[in-house]
Order: C-alpha cells, then sequence, then structure tokens
C-alpha cells in the first residue's frame, strides 16, 4: 500500500505538471557540421521543440572574430522564412511569422525566426561561418562553444557531427570540455571518418558543450591565422570549462528550479516506491541514515581487505565515485601490479598494453582480459583497438560493471551482510548497517588521498601502499591527481616511466568506455533523429568561446 500511495503521488504531480506549467520544451537539436576544404563551416541544425509561449527563436553568437556569418536560411513544414538583414525583436507573434533575420549585438549576432505556430514543432536552420578553422603556429584549430551553460532550458538530447571532404583519422586529437562528468570531460570521438559529440541524457543546468580539435598543420586552406599555438587553445579549453559566472548559475539554477519541481518531485516518490539502486541489477534497500558519510575520519590503511571489487562497490553505493566506469583503470593498474598486463611502446610516441596471463584472474576478471584479447587480436592492446571494440561491443563492455556490482552483492548475501527477501515484484536485498563502518574507512580514504599533500603527519609505510592507493583513486575517479601529488612527493618511488604508464591507463580505460556510452546512446536515439544544439558560438581572433544565451523568448 505504502509503494502504491508514492506512486499515485508521483501520477498528480506528472498530470498537474503537464496541464499547469506552460513552458517551451526543447526536445533535442541536431547539428551538421560540414569543413570545406578553406575551413569554412557549413551548419545545418534541426531542432525539435514543443512550444506555448514566445514570439522567436534565436541563436547568439559572440566573439567572431575574423569570422562572418551568411547565407542564413529557415523552414518549417513547407514554409521557407523570408531573411530580413535587420531583426526587429520587439515585433509582434504575427508580424515575425515565417521571418528571418539577424539582430546585431554587442560582440556579436543572433540568428532569428520567428517561432510562427506554437504546438510541436521541427524547424530546419542552414548558415555558413567563415573561418571557423584557425591557423596557428603549429597546427590548424577548431575550438568554438557549441551549447552554453547559461541556457536554462537545455534539449533532452544533443548530437554533433563534424565532417569533410576527407575522412578523419582515428588518432586525430579531439576534446569535448564542459559536459560528461565533474571533471568537464565529454564525448568527442571520430567514428567512421567524422566527429561526434553526444551525451547520455539531459545536459546538467551547469554544463555546455565546447569542441576543441587540433588537425595537422596546413590541412584546411584557410587565411584565419592566428600568432599563437595550439596549447593556447588548449588551456583556454580547460580554463573556460569551469570557469562560470556565479550570478549566471544561479540565475540557471533557479530558473530550473521552478520549471522542473513537479518533476522532482515525481522522481523522488519513484525513488522511494521502488528503492532502485543506480548500479548492477539488484535493488537494495538501505536503512535510514546509512549512507551519511559526512564526519568520515582520515583512513590511511587500505579498506575492504584490499578487494577492490568489494571497494568499488562499496563506493558505488555509498555516493564515492564520479564514474561508476572509472573501475576499469582500477583492474588495470592491479594487472600491472600483478603481471598480467604489461606497457609496451609502439614507437616514440605510443604506448599499448601488453596482455601477458590471466591463469591467477577471478572469473570476472578473465572475462574481462578476453574482451581486450579480442580487441587486440595479437595481444598487444593499443588505445584505438579498444576504442574501436567498445564501440562496437558496447553493451559487453558495459555488462560487466553491472555483473561486477551483482557479484559482489551476491557474496556480502553469504557473509551475512545482505539479507534477500523475495517479494512479488522481485526481491529486494537489505544491506545491514554495519556495511556503514567499511564505508566510512572508504569514505575517509579518499578524504585523506584528496588532502595527502596537505597533510604533515604522512608515515614511511604510507609509501609503501603507493600501488594499491592508486588502485582506489582510480575508483574514486582522482588517480591522476594522486599520482601527480605522489611523483612530486616520491619520484624515486614513482617515476617518470611508471607514472606515465599509469596515464596511459586511465587515457586507454577512459576512452574506451566513453566510446562504448556514445555507441549505446546512439543506437538508442539515433533512429528517432538525435539532436545537436549549438546556442552560443565564438572563434576567429577573439578564441572562441562564446558565453551566450539561446532558444525561444
Amino acid at each position: 500500500m505504502q509503494k502504491l500511495k508514492y506512486l499515485f503521488i508521483s501520477f498528480i504531480f506528472f498530470i498537474i505538471n503537464s496541464n499547469l506549467v506552460l513552458a517551451n520544451d526543447i526536445k533535442s537539436i541536431k547539428m551538421d557540421i560540414y569543413l570545406d576544404n578553406n575551413g569554412d563551416a557549413h551548419i545545418t541544425e534541426t531542432w525539435d521543440a514543443d512550444l506555448d509561449s514566445g514570439t522567436e527563436g534565436y541563436k547568439p553568437y559572440y566573439n567572431l572574430g575574423n569570422s562572418t556569418i551568411k547565407d542564413f536560411q529557415v523552414s518549417l513544414k513547407e514554409h521557407n522564412f523570408t531573411f530580413n538583414d535587420y531583426w526587429n525583436v520587439n515585433a509582434s507573434f504575427d508580424e515575425k511569422k515565417y521571418q528571418a533575420g539577424f539582430n546585431y549585438i554587442e560582440d556579436g549576432m543572433e540568428l532569428c525566426f520567428g517561432i510562427s505556430e506554437y504546438g510541436s514543432n521541427t524547424y530546419v536552420l542552414k548558415y555558413t561561418i567563415t573561418n571557423f578553422i584557425s591557423k596557428t603556429e603549429d597546427a590548424d584549430v577548431l575550438y568554438w562553444t557549441l551549447i552554453p551553460h547559461e541556457l536554462s532550458d537545455k534539449p533532452e538530447h544533443f548530437y554533433i557531427k563534424v565532417y569533410s571532404d576527407f575522412a578523419y583519422e582515428d588518432s586525430l586529437d579531439v576534446w569535448g570540455f564542459g559536459y560528461g562528468d565533474k571533471s568537464n570531460e565529454g564525448y568527442a570521438y571520430v567514428y567512421d571518418g567524422y566527429i561526434e559529440m553526444t551525451k547520455e541524457g539531459k545536459l546538467d543546468s551547469d554544463e555546455k558543450v565546447v569542441l576543441l580539435v587540433k588537425f595537422p598543420k596546413d590541412t584546411f586552406n584557410t587565411s584565419n591565422v592566428i600568432e599563437k599555438d595550439f596549447d593556447a587553445f588548449y588551456d583556454m579549453a580547460k580554463e573556460n570549462s569551469t570557469n562560470y559566472h556565479a550570478k549566471d548559475i544561479i540565475a540557471t539554477i533557479f530558473s530550473f528550479i521552478i520549471s522542473l519541481l513537479p518533476f522532482v518531485i515525481s522522481i523522488v516518490c519513484i525513488i522511494i516506491a521502488l528503492n532502485q539502486t543506480r548500479y548492477g541489477t539488484k535493488r537494495l534497500k538501505f536503512n535510514k541514515g546509512a549512507k551519511n558519510l559526512k564526519d568520515a575520519p582520515y583512513f590511511r590503511d587500505i579498506p575492504c581487505e584490499k578487494n577492490i571489487f568489494k571497494a568499488y562497490w562499496i563506493a558505488c553505493e555509498y555516493n564515492l565515485i564520479k564514474n561508476n566506469t572509472d573501475f576499469l583503470g582500477a583492474i588495470l593498474l592491479k594487472w600491472l601490479r600483478d603481471g598480467n598486463i604489461e606497457n609496451d611502446k609502439l614507437d616514440e610516441k605510443n604506448k599499448a598494453l601488453k596482455l601477458v596471463k590471466s591463469d591467477n584472474l577471478t572469473p570476472l576478471e578473465s572475462e574481462l582480459f578476453t574482451m581486450m584479447l579480442e580487441a587486440s587480436e595479437d595481444g598487444i592492446l593499443e588505445k584505438n583497438e579498444f576504442t574501436k571494440w567498445c564501440k562496437k561491443n558496447y553493451k559487453e563492455i558495459l555488462n560487466w560493471f553491472n555483473k561486477a556490482i551483482d557479484n559482489v552483492t551476491d557474496s556480502y548475501v553469504l557473509e551475512g551482510l545482505i539479507t534477500k527477501e523475495d517479494k512479488t515484484f522481485g526481491s529486494v536485498y537489505h544491506v545491514d548497517d554495519k556495511m556503514k563502518e567499511e564505508a566510512l574507512k572508504m569514505a575517509g580514504l579518499k578524504k585523506f588521498l584528496n588532502e595527502f599533500s596537505l597533510i604533515k603527519d604522512r608515515k614511511a609505510i604510507e609509501v609503501k601502499l603507493w600501488e594499491e592507493y592508486l588502485m582506489y583513486a582510480q575508483i574514486f575517479g582522482i588517480a591522476k591527481k594522486v599520482a601527480k601529488e605522489f611523483k612530486r612527493l616520491y619520484p624515486d618511488v614513482l617515476t617518470d616511466d611508471y607514472y606515465d604508464d599509469i596515464i596511459f591507463i586511465h587515457t586507454i580505460s577512459y576512452e574506451g568506455v566513453s566510446a562504448a556510452s556514445v555507441a549505446k546512446s546512439r543506437a538508442e536515439s539515433y533512429s528517432s533523429g538525435g539532436g545537436g544544439f549549438s546556442s552560443s558560438g565564438g572563434g576567429g581572433g577573439s578564441f572562441g568561446g562564446g558565453s551566450g544565451g539561446g532558444g525561444f523568448r
């Protein structure tokens, strides 16, 4: 009865929301960017939206520098909009109907078009941006903000495709900043000769999408020359991905909370009703307060009996992780320590993993080892080989993480720390409060590793645990930070070569799983048209990265 009560409340709030909350909703927008040989971008965007207010849609571009926007066209159904070079934002709904134009603003311009019809609409925008590519001292660079964090109504799904007359190599350097996870790294990679950007689920209110691509110098015949090197762009992209204005964040959060409050209440009710865990496939139930780990003291030893699978389970279920898939890197670090894999140099710049042995692995580890062996074909696993394999076999690699959680749940049942209760609609697993003791140790270790360089009373024995520390840091998603501090404080213990090995392991695991997640997202949404939303830009001589709003008003 209690479950039915919460579900009923949830249903009522959805009804209220659907009837009383009037707001424009961007379902999805696909952004198709064709780069010609001169480095100009020919862009087609498809906006799917449900509209019930306002008079116009708009898309701002700031900091255009040496770039210009031309050939702007908009269509809705059978209507091709009439272009006006100077747009009147104060015109009425009827005056803007089937009209489009440029609204010139400080430091940029807005591409505007009349909403024209309320309801479910699909708008197609086409335009060209010249000098989309910048030529630097050592590379041809694409650096544009494609979705700003200020946008209050983020699209429920976005999909961005960038391509040229020639196929891009898989080794092309591509970065996505400002979305994906809390380290501001998003999914951006080369697939079948073109660049893709997307994300599973809706962008968070404080996320934005920035694309940075390093093409070999003179790939494009662009006249947009910038007297900087590529690193200037890279440093700017990293800085701008987190450098938001507080007032913009507050406004966005406030608007987001107001518009989604009924949905939030509904979701809370559903969570209470179903009590479903985020990880694995088994429903876990914790007692009230069991996950409160705020006051965890420093813990300097290795918890969970040095069993990284149990540590992974604790980190997931007690909310101590950034991404559950970071666990792959922890497995690889364990294998490196135990001699199951070795780092292998292909040449001066490129590394690979040599798969040595699997006879000492658990059944679940052996399953993962077999996947990597299959991806390598010859036992030497290159980064691009694993990425390609994960794209094609995303279900297999992503389901492996659920298996890891479920296996530990079953082991805790055998140990009596979790009690299984069979119910009409499936089993519920009750977690004993004793588990919190181990969770506090894990939280204390994460705190210790995060603040390691600030602690004055580090003991010598802690240095001997550095290999285990790095495995656990990888589970927490802070391995790169911890490795950097270890290298600085103990250069004789963590050598340059081993540090490079750790960074490579982080890279190959992150990029492989990221590719799998994107492939999964594409498979689930591609048939519906996807969508990639770009609400601000920037480029040319001012380096780009504009930060406007955009959408409907």
